[in-house]
Parts: C-alpha cells; structure tokens; sequence
C-alpha cells in the first residue's frame, strides 16, 4: 500500500545547493485535543493558520490543470514525447514531440471517440499498456468526458486482471496487440468487455478472434478519428468531486483493493506542490526543465510526477520500456528531472564502484578521494564541487544526459549510502518522501535543503499526519524524545474509500476521515517523520523478538553482490532464513576477490548459486554486513539460498516492486524447510 519517493540530494533551483537546513518541517495542529495513544496531528509549517490546502483558484479539475499548463508553457511548446520504431529490428528515431495544443485536440477527439463507442460520463475505461503518449491521450480524454480511467498492470496475475476487469465493470479496454490476445484468451471470464482499442499494429487474424467472441477490435487511430468525424461533446465538465480514475492497490496480500480517487485529490496534492514551491521548499520547476517519465504511469506516484508537470508547463518524454535501453535514452533525452526507483539506482551506483574496483591504480584513487572530498561537503549541504565535478564526475553524468537537476526516488525505500553516491556523482537536487494509492502518491516529502538521511520529510500542506501507539509490537507515541506508532493521514488528498468494498473501507478509514496506513513511523524534534517498516510485515520469532524483515532486506540489497532477498522467520523458530538472488555479474567478481572463483566447468551462473562454498561465502559475508549496518545478532539470517531467478520473473513482486511475501513464502517452502533443517 505504501509508497517510498527516496531521494539523493538537496532540492533547489539550480544543482549546486550549498547550504543544509534546520528549518522546522511541520508543528502540532494548533487546538488539537489531547487523545490517549495518540499524537496530536503534524501539520506543515506553511500552514500556520491551522487550515489544509485543498486546490488552486481556478483550477476544478485535472483538465483545468492541463489548460494551466498550457498558459505557463505556450500552445505551440511541446508537452509529451516518445521515440517511435522504425523499423521491425526495435530501432527508433529520435524523440518527437507533441505541443500543447496538438495534444489537447487528439484528446477532445478522442473522447469524442469513446462517447461514439457507448462510453458513458461516469463509466470505466482501461488502459492495459506501458507509458506512452496514448496513454495520457486516453487519460485526459477520459477527464475530459467524466469517464473514469482504470490502469490494469502489465504484471498482474490472470486472477486479479480479472478481479479488477469485473468489479470495475469496464467495457472498453486500450491495450497493445500482445495484451489483446490474452484479454481475447480469456474473454469468457471477463463478459463485460465489449471493445479493445490497440495502440499498435496487429493482424487482420486478430479482428477475427474478436469476432468469435463477440468483441469489436480497432486501432487506436481509427476511434480518433472518428471521434473528429462527428464530435460528441461532454454535457458537463468535470468538476473535483467527480471520480477522476480507480487505481488497484498493488495486492501484496489478497486480491488488489480499487482506490477511488478524485479530481480533488489529485488537486490537493498539485496545490501542496505549488506552495511549497513558492516558499522555495522544493525544486524550482519551469517550463525549461524536461522530465523523464519512467515509473509506470498505472502507479500512482507516476501519474501525479506527470500531473505536476503538467501544473508548471513542463514537457515529459516516455522512454522504451525495454530497462537495458534505458541509460540510452537518458542520454539522448538529455532531461533536468528523472524519477526512477530505488533497484535502478541501487544498480547504476554497483556498477560505477565495480568498474572503478577493476581500473584500480591511479584512476580508482582519485575516484575515491574525489568521491570523499565530496561526501565531506555533503555535512554542509554542498552537493557540487569545482574541480571534481568537471574532471571526475562528468562522464557518468554525461550518460545520462548531462543534464539533471532533480532525482526523485519511489516504490521504496532507498539506502544511506545510496543517496550519498548520487549527490557526489550527480550533483543535482534529489528529494525523498512518503505516500500511498490512497493518498494518490505522495503525503510527506523532505524539505529542499534537508540531506539528512532516513526521514521522508513532514506533510505536504494538504496533509496531516500522525502516529497512534501499536502496544502489541512495542511502539508508543509515548517513546521520547521521538514518538513511535502507526501513521495516519487526513486531508484532501486522501481518498475515502475502497471501490465497491465497504467492509475493507471501514478496516482502513476511520469515521472522522483519518487513512490507517498500516505503516509504522517515528517523529522527530523537527516533524519529520521515518518509516520503520509496515505493520502486517512484522513478526515474532520463537523467543519472542519482533522482526522487521523489510528493513533487513533492505540492509542486505544493499551490499553490491545482493538485487533482491526475501527474510523469513518461522514464529516457531529462533533464527531467520534468507532467500537471496545475487547480481549475475558482480557475484563473480565477489569470489575472484576472495580467490574462490570455481573451475570453468562450474562458473554458469545457476552453477555458483547452487555451490555450497559459494552459498557459505556468502553468508558469511552478509553476516559481516550486517554486524556493520547495526543488525542485531537475531537479525542476521543463519542460513540463505541463493536463487538464480529474479523475483519478478516468478510474480513475486507487484507492479511497484514490492515484495508478494504470502507468495514468496509458498513459493520458496521447500527451500524454507530445508534451510531450517542445515540449522538444525
């Protein structure tokens, strides 16, 4: 449910901030009353008079939004780009744009479109396709008609594609022609669905599945087209109350849950932005700056990147959803702001240090001291340097675009010491936070100037938050100096409900509006407030010590030979097992460094996961680590198995890269046991 936007450097209007902050980031609400096990809520500091932002003047809906956009950044400036194929090889030309008033004609029409094929105000669309430029075509069409869009993840099981296809009762579904199959596949278990538009090209044998099954087939141009043909207006503009989209929450346990989410939900959140902005807490955005529109736009802190953009008239290109290509296209997109997740970082920042490893001599001492002299500076602030960044830096900012100002970090929590790599490297704006579907991405967010590590910042002046004590885990707002215990948020950008589930509403939604987030956080002397881990993730084990398994994931992926781990902890016993899947490329590295490389015959990656000394080796190293990284001595697992299948390749993570635990647990039983039984 919940969403990390982690984050690396200071936010400021230009790369080279040069002061740390102590600013006060949010304060008690003024008035509150005192309520046992709970602290008052924390209000941002911009809201001094106690009052929530809720919008901007003027601005009802998000299609308001986009014609603000367009105001700030000319009719003829381009909004969004792709790189389109041309070839059937995969090779593509260069980006291309499409301006402001382009963009808004192709969505009218295709509105139109959508009107002409039975689409109704107040109905579902789907949207089943990667980030593109039909997919916000399809968005703001939908905002525009008061239809409500419904994004369906690439990665969903058939069960819950299905799940959330009924219960949203949607008719009509843009897909590509791969996605199509399989919805024509299983067309008998979704009756509803009447139509798919493809966005790309796709056989005429595809139509006559269609047929069969009693589904029309059409290009995605040829509904625009029509649509221009004979336009078919909206009676009424869409206002804040209307429903703006459902989003399904990424189901890490269960069936996914559809969050309702508002036009004025998604406002609050843009109206935050801007004052913050304004009070120059934020990056200082403007229509020069270009964005790079990476997390899937079906998770929510994608989409509000995109519709903050869109706020300060600021273009944004997609890039291929191929991740191998994506450094490519960063450099050739040459953009000021990127918003990635923490796995990408984890691995660009691997990568350096071991190419670095391998040159040693003269070239990897400087690197290091550069690197230090500049860590060094981080205490004051200081995120660039005049030498280091035009001798030694440059290079690796240069591939990816040379440009970038602002790095933004979600759909997890991201390391210390990550966030320290990318503002020496970068040596731009990075910011880190807190949010949920539910808050429709971000609720908290750090301060501009703040480089301090672990807190995710206080609320954003829409928002209130505060902690509610978890006596049964040992958390209570009553540990000082900083209280501890469940987060809850209220404000206009909360959602208010679970689409057509009244009973997980009530399990989540208190009657006065507060979200029960289920994630447990502390608050320090300054408002700020750092997740320690979720609620439900917690466990005991034999003797009765809780575990917070993410927060030993998250030390152990963070050593450079480790991508993923799953901690498990049966309650009956007294020690933790770990499913570890190293990086293929940096594990052999790891063991020639340790002169226990194995014999040619036996260097296949499958190979070395499944050698007993490496598997030893390992441990043994991660063991090291974790003593290092302030893991407790019951903390640290005492048996692994190192897994030579990526966790997404096995559907063990959701659409926003969090672990499926339930799954992870049948899945990996076997292997459970058995390294139960070496401890023994």
């Amino acid at each position: 449910m919940s969403s990390y936007i982690g984050s690396r450097t200071s936010i400021g209007p230009s790369p080279g901030v040069t002061s740390a902050t102590t600013k006060q980031c949010a304060i008690e609400l003024p008035g509150a009353p005192d309520i046992p096990g709970e602290t008052k809520p924390y209000i941002n500091y911009i809201n001094t008079h106690g009052k929530l932002i809720t919008h901007t003047t003027g601005i009802n809906s998000l299609y308001d939004n986009y014609l603000r956009g367009r105001t700030i950044a000319g009719r003829n400036a381009p909004v969004f780009g792709n790189r389109p194929t041309i070839d059937g090889m995969g090779n593509v030309a260069g980006y291309r744009w499409v301006s402001w008033d382009l963009f808004h004609e192709r969505f009218v029409n295709f509105s139109s479109g959508l009107r002409r094929l039975g689409v109704q105000a107040g109905e579902t669309i789907g949207l089943f396709l990667a980030n593109s430029i039909e997919w916000v075509l399809v968005e703001f069409a939908s905002y525009y008609q008061r239809i409500v869009s419904v994004p369906l993840y690439e990665t969903m099981t058939q069960n819950a594609l299905e799940h959330v296809i009924n219960e949203s009762e949607m008719s009509v579904i843009v897909c590509t022609a791969q996605n199509a199959r399989m919805l024509l596949d299983i067309s008998t278990s979704i009756p509803n669905v009447q139509a798919l538009i493809i966005v790309d090209s796709f056989s005429s044998e595809l139509v006559q599945v269609g047929e069969s099954k009693r589904v029309s087939v059409r290009l995605f141009h040829q509904v625009e087209e029509a649509g221009a043909k004979q336009m078919v207006e909206p009676e009424t503009l869409p206002g804040p109350e209307d429903v703006a989209t459902i989003v399904y929450t990424s189901g890490t346990m269960g069936l996914p849950k559809g969050v309702v989410l508002t036009h004025a939900n998604m406002l609050a959140t843009i109206a935050a932005s801007s004052a913050m902005r304004e009070e120059g807490d934020v990056y200082n955005f403007t229509p020069k700056d270009c964005s790079m529109g990476f997390l899937p736009l079906a998770h929510c802190l994608g989409r509000m990147v995109m519709h903050m953009m869109v706020s300060f008239g600021v273009r944004t290109a997609f890039p291929r959803s191929n991740p191998a290509t994506l450094i490519d296209d960063l450099r050739d997109l040459q953009p000021t702001v990127f918003v990635g997740v923490p796995r990408i970082f984890n691995r660009i920042q691997d990568k350096v240090l071991s190419t670095v490893k391998v040159k040693g001599g003269l070239p990897s001492a400087l690197f290091h001291y550069a690197y230090n002299t500049k860590k060094s500076n981080l205490t004051r602030g200081q995120v660039s340097h005049w030498l280091w960044d035009r001798v030694i830096f440059k290079p690796l900012r240069d591939k990816f675009g040379g440009k970038l100002s602002l790095i933004v970090s979600g759909s997890a929590p991201i390391s210390p010491e990550t966030l320290e790599f990318l503002r020496c490297c970068f040596s731009c704006s990075v910011i880190e936070g807190y949010g949920l579907s539910e808050t429709m991405g971000p609720t908290s967010v750090t301060l501009i100037d703040d480089i301090e590590p672990g807190n995710v910042g206080g609320p954003l002046p829409c928002a209130m938050m505060k902690l509610r004590s978890v006596p049964d885990l040992g958390y209570n707002v009553g540990d000082l100096p900083r209280p501890r215990g469940e987060i809850l948020v209220q404000g206009g950008n909360v959602a208010r409900e679970y689409f057509r589930n009244p009973e997980k509403t009530r399990a989540s939604f208190s009657a006065d509006g507060w979200l029960c987030t289920g994630d447990i956080g502390m608050v320090d002397e300054r408002g700020r407030f750092h997740i320690i881990d979720r609620k439900n993730n917690l466990f005991k084990l034999a003797q009765g010590e809780f575990i917070a398994p993410e927060k030993i994931e998250n030390v152990c992926m963070d050593h450079f030979i480790v991508n993923q781990a799953f901690v498990y902890g049966d309650p009956l016993q007294s020690t933790l097992v770990a499913i570890v899947v190293p990086d293929e490329s940096l594990l052999p590295m790891f063991l020639r460094n340790k002169g226990a490389m194995p014999p040619a015959s036996r260097s296949e990656f499958e190979d070395l996961c499944s050698d007993p000394k490496v598997r030893a080796l390992v441990l043994e190293e991660l063991a090291v680590w974790g003593k290092a990284h302030d893991l407790r001595g019951f903390e640290i697992p005492k048996a692994i198995h190192l897994h030579p299948v990526a966790f997404e390749r096995l559907d063990l993570l959701t659409p926003t890269y969090k672990l499926r635990r339930r799954e992870a647990k049948v899945y990996f039983e076997d292997i459970i046991s058995t390294l139960y039984s070496e401890i023994q």
